[in-house]
């Protein structure tokens, strides 16, 4: 066998040994192989050890360059972990935005009523049919403590009158806006603050929430229609999971009508959630009006029974009252009697709600308006409406008198016009996974008026749901749920992704 020169197999060693021991061991056996050839006697020649030094110093060139790859790859981390970090950041930010987007399509019918209040639908022009189309896209940012949610609204409309001066008159209209908005900050562990259009609704009544000072109405008549946004300023503090303090402006209309204008209103807010109960108190003033202290609670007496109350209270009331007066137009005058009174005025509802075992759940609930007309107020409210719708064809000044004094006894300050009221509603949702019932009949007691709420909802596969809502009215044409409309009803289409 022909063996090889000895400087390949220094070679061949030096290089399995650089592998495995990382540069260092290239000197060390270098080194140790030249001394052992010294050894014995010089026999390696020069150019033996020529090439050992040859080997040492292209050892330490890899090792240079493998340090200088090091340093390279030292300096390069910085930038990719910025890349990593920058990557992270978009992905949070993508995480942060959520959107829900709702188109609905429905058309209404409408009997309006023929009554003093709206004599031959010249005063209020109320529709016969009404055909819309509505784009609700809701989106909402959160990125670390802010908040952001936006609201635009796109209305399309269309009209059509069968009643009154407008007969046979269609019109069409459009409506671009921004219904409700927010900007929100978490200052500190479970502070915030807020400013936006918003639509504030607490409390579980069905009817009416008496506690909120900035709401006359919820919106649980008919589901599908927006109540307008107002703006808001909102300060939350919640303390822990049982605990939460709000201070809460309102600062401008919004959207929203007032007849008599608006006033700023400011209110404190202290809200309650323990173990099968809650509450809330509710302090709140209007600029050049009156304070209002305002409560609910309810207390689950079972898993069925769910018990609960709703009121609020002031000193004296800003409300409208007839009053006999000879010098006025009609004999009869809508003056604020009880503006300076101090004689509490208040809102009560009490109420309970019961759920079978098969889901339906029924509720009933009593509502006491102390500040409602009594029986001989009602009859001068009807005198002067009769009086006024009368007048209402008659030349100037008496037709803009009319006018008037029915947008006085339209809007008399009052949420409802008498002090007492039952409902009964009727609740089933998710039937066989589709279908969502509702009932609700309101009866007064004082002037033995009522309307029944009709709402039915059935979906269509995940996007798709057909809707009817109706509002039947009982009762004499000049009574208070009969004084507008005779009936109402809603049948449409919702899609949501």
């Amino acid at each position: 066998m022909v063996k090889p020169p000895l400087c390949v197999l220094r070679f061949a060693l030096l290089s399995v040994f650089s592998l495995l021991f990382s540069y260092g061991g290239f000197i060390m056996i270098c080194s140790a192989e030249n001394n052992g050839v010294s050894s014995k006697g010089g026999s390696a020649s020069k150019k033996e050890s020529g090439n050992i030094r040859i080997l040492e110093i292209a050892v330490l060139d890899t090792r240079e360059e493998v340090k200088g790859s090091d340093e390279n790859t030292r300096e390069e981390e910085p930038n990719a972990s910025s890349l990593k970090t920058q990557s992270d950041l978009w992905k949070e930010i993508g995480e942060g935005f959520s959107y829900t987007f709702r188109t609905l399509g429905y058309g209404t019918f409408n009997s309006p009523s023929d009554s003093t209040q709206n004599p031959n639908n010249d005063f209020l022009n109320i529709p016969r049919y009404t055909l819309n189309l509505d784009f609700r896209p809701d989106i909402s940012f959160n990125f670390r403590p802010l908040t952001l949610v936006v609201k635009p609204r796109l209305d399309l409309t269309w009209k059509r009158w069968e009643k009154g001066a407008k007969e046979g008159d269609t019109d069409t209209d459009n409506d671009w806006y921004v219904n409700e908005w927010l900007a929100g900050l978490n200052l500190y562990s479970g502070l915030f603050v807020y400013y936006g259009r918003e639509n504030l609704q607490w409390g579980p009544s069905h009817f009416v929430s008496p506690s909120n000072p900035f709401f006359p109405y919820n919106n649980q008549a008919n589901p599908k229609i927006e109540l307008p946004g107002m703006d808001f300023a909102r300060v939350v503090w919640v303390a822990n999971s049982s605990w939460t303090a709000s201070l809460i402006a309102n600062l401008g209309a919004g959207r929203m009508m007032f007849p008599y204008g608006f006033e700023r209103t400011y209110a404190a807010k202290l809200d309650y959630t323990g173990n099968q109960k809650y509450g809330s108190l509710i302090g709140s003033y209007q600029e050049n009006n009156r304070g209002q202290l305002g409560a609910y609670g309810g207390w689950w007496v079972s898993d069925a029974l769910l018990l609960y109350t709703e009121g609020s209270i002031s000193k004296g009331s800003n409300a409208l009252y007839p009053q006999k007066d000879p010098n006025a137009p009609f004999g009869i005058q809508m003056i604020p009697t009880k503006d300076d009174s101090s004689t509490p005025e208040g809102l009560l509802t009490v109420g309970g709600s019961y759920t079978l075992e098969g889901g339906a759940t029924f509720s009933l609930e009593y509502f006491f308006n102390s500040a409602g007309y009594n029986d001989n107020e009602a009859a001068l409210y009807d005198d002067l409406r009769e009086d006024a719708a009368s007048a209402f064809y008659a030349p100037e000044p008496w037709h803009r008198l009319s006018k008037a004094t029915l947008i006085q006894t339209l809007e008399p300050r009052l949420r409802f016009l008498r002090r007492n009221y039952l409902t009964l509603q009727y609740v089933q949702v998710e039937i066989h996974d589709v279908l969502n019932l509702t009932l609700r009949y309101t009866y007064n007691v004082d002037d033995s008026s009522s309307m029944l709420v009709p709402i039915v909802e059935y979906d269509i596969g995940d996007y798709f749901q057909v809707f009817v809502v109706g509002d039947q009215r009982f009762g004499s044409k000049d009574s208070e749920f009969r004084s507008l409309i005779d009936y109402s009803y809603m049948v449409g289409v919702e899609f949501t992704f």
